[in-house]
């Protein structure tokens, strides 16, 4: 997920129905662009995907429920072929499953361990931190401070959404920063898998507040360009999420 530079006007706040519009709209083109189709954004097959996909993030659509095909069609104005082509597409992602002869449904999170995915996110975006120590230049940091900001703004609102969503663009900024494409590619596709997970660690007593802490010293690391504590902080951000969503002892976490 990147080029996150152009949502640098997102509301911090979604504190009123024209902001949270606003808000909605600057994320779900975040979402239809890590889905793959940038390349056709205003399609209304990506309408429809990032419609769908935004109500499955925020948890207005449960793992089980189904998708009501005819309801989009008609909400789109659409034949059901574009309704379809969006459904496959976030079955490509995990997101949904439309299997033959049924109706489509919400998918469960993932068919790999929490753990395993959570691994993953870590060892990436460790790697990607240190990278933004070393590579950063100028003003590079600016927007992953506003974004930080935005984070503390939200946690003393407790407002989940824009909380959440601020802090996946502060990672897309660093990913960016940190310039490896190859690498970038890899967090998108493991990023994408547990938006639902991490929404929901996020809504977990004390998470948003203890979350906005490790980043404001992450912001320091990048700073002062330790790329040793950066990838601690990054590594130790996403262990404790998984910690709180999972319940499990910390000596599980092990990833020798």
């Amino acid at each position: 997920m990147h080029d996150s530079e152009d949502l640098s006007g997102a509301v911090s706040l979604t504190n009123n129905a024209a902001n949270q519009e606003l808000f909605r709209d600057n994320m779900r083109a975040l979402l239809v662009r890590s889905l793959g189709v940038r390349d056709r954004e205003d399609s209304l097959v990506a309408q429809i995907a990032g419609d769908v996909g935004m109500r499955i993030i925020e948890g207005e659509l449960l793992p089980g429920d189904e998708v009501n095909s005819v309801g989009l069609a008609k909400q789109f104005g659409t034949s059901r072929t574009p309704v379809r082509e969006a459904l496959l597409l976030l079955e490509k992602h995990r997101m949904v499953e439309v299997p033959a002869r049924r109706r489509p449904r919400v998918s469960e999170v993932h068919d790999v361990s929490i753990k395993e995915l959570y691994h993953a996110r870590a060892l990436l975006t460790g790697y990607m931190s240190a990278a933004v120590c070393n590579n950063w230049s100028g003003n590079d940091l600016e927007p992953v401070r506003e974004k930080i900001s935005q984070m503390v703004q939200a946690c003393e609102a407790n407002d989940v959404n824009a909380f959440f969503w601020a802090n996946i663009t502060m990672g897309e900024i660093a990913t960016n920063i940190a310039g490896n494409s190859i690498v970038a590619g890899f967090i998108d596709s493991v990023g994408l898998s547990s938006l639902r997970l991490r929404r929901k660690s996020m809504t977990l007593p004390g998470r948003m507040q203890e979350s906005t802490r490790d980043h404001e010293r992450l912001l320091l690391a990048f700073e002062r360009r330790d790329g040793q504590l950066a990838k601690a902080l990054s590594m130790g951000i996403i262990r404790d999420a998984y910690l709180a969503l999972t319940k499990d002892d910390p000596r599980n976490w092990n990833m020798s």
